[in-house]
C-alpha cells in the first residue's frame, strides 16, 4: 500500500509541493501578521491537493514526453497504469473541492477553485496552454506564486507579484532540459541557452527590484542567489548546463525560500 501511495506521489514534483506550501505559508504568516497552527493545515493541503491534481493531470498527459525527457517517472516506467492514475486523480480533484469549502472562506475558496480549472486548462483540449510557449511559462509562473497570492490577500500583493517575478526568471529556464520531449509533443522550443538566459536574468532582475521597495528585503535572498548560481554556471561549469541548472536553481530558490521565512518568523 505504502509503494502504491508513493508511486501516485511521484506523479506530482516536490519542488512545486515545497514552494508551493512555503508560498501559501509566508503570505498567510506576513498578511496576517501572527503565527497560528491552523495556516500550516491549510498550506499542507494547498500543497498536498489542489497542486497535486494540477501536476498529476500534467503527468497523465504529458506521457510522450515524458517517455523521452525522464523514462523514469511512474507512467512512462508502468509503475503506475493509466487507470489508477486517473483514479487518483479524481481523488485529488474531489478532496481539493471538499477540503476548500472546510478550509477557507468566501473569496478564497474562488481562487482555489481556479487553481483547479487553470490545471485543467493546462493540460487538456481546447487550450492546452502547455504548448503555447511563453504563455505555458507565464501559466506555470502564475502558478507557483498563486499560492502566496491566496494567502496574502491585497495588502501582501507587491511582494507576491515579486515572488511571481522571480518564478518566471526560474520557469523559463526549464525548456533547456525538456526538448526531446517537447519536439515530440509538438511543443515550440527553441532551446536558445543565451536568450533563455537572458530572459531569466531581467525576470529576476525584475523580481529583486520589487523586493528592495517591499516590506520584506530579506526575500532579496530568492533571485540575488539564483542569479549568482545561473551566472556561475553558464560561465564557469558548462558541463550539463542545458540539463542542470533548472533544477538546480529550483533547489536553491526552495532553501533560500526556507531561509526567508524562517527569518521573516523570528523577526
Amino acid at each position: 500500500m505504502f509503494r502504491k501511495l508513493s508511486a501516485f506521489f511521484r506523479l506530482y514534483r516536490t519542488d512545486v509541493l515545497l514552494l508551493s506550501f512555503l508560498a501559501f505559508f509566508a503570505g498567510r504568516l506576513l498578511g496576517k501578521n501572527e503565527f497560528l497552527w491552523f495556516f500550516l493545515i491549510q498550506a499542507l493541503f494547498i500543497a498536498l491537493f489542489p497542486y497535486n491534481f494540477v501536476y498529476t493531470l500534467n503527468s497523465i498527459t504529458d506521457v510522450v514526453e515524458d517517455s523521452a525527457n525522464k523514462p523514469w517517472r511512474p507512467l512512462p516506467s508502468g509503475v503506475v497504469s493509466q487507470h489508477d492514475a486517473v483514479k487518483w486523480l479524481l481523488f485529488l480533484g474531489l478532496g481539493s473541492i471538499a477540503g476548500s469549502v472546510v478550509l477557507f472562506q468566501g473569496w478564497e475558496k474562488l481562487l482555489i477553485f481556479l487553481v483547479l480549472l487553470f490545471g485543467v486548462a493546462y493540460s487538456l483540449p481546447p487550450l492546452m496552454l502547455k504548448k503555447r510557449g511563453i504563455v505555458a511559462c507565464f501559466v506555470t509562473g502564475i502558478g507557483i506564486s498563486y499560492p502566496m497570492i491566496i494567502a496574502g490577500g491585497i495588502d501582501f500583493l507587491p511582494c507576491s507579484l515579486s515572488l511571481l517575478l522571480h518564478v518566471l526568471g526560474v520557469t523559463a529556464l526549464k525548456d533547456l532540459s525538456d526538448s526531446e520531449g517537447d519536439i515530440l509533443a509538438g511543443r515550440k522550443n527553441s532551446r536558445d541557452v543565451k536568450k533563455t538566459c537572458i530572459i531569466s536574468t531581467v525576470f529576476m532582475l525584475l523580481s529583486a527590484a520589487g523586493f528592495l521597495i517591499s516590506s520584506q528585503k530579506i526575500a532579496l535572498i530568492l533571485p540575488v542567489s539564483s542569479l549568482l548560481l545561473l551566472f556561475f554556471s553558464f560561465f564557469f561549469v558548462k558541463k550539463d548546463f542545458e540539463e542542470k541548472i533548472y533544477g538546480r536553481v529550483i533547489l536553491l530558490t526552495g532553501i533560500t525560500a526556507v531561509i526567508a521565512v524562517i527569518f521573516l518568523g523570528f523577526v
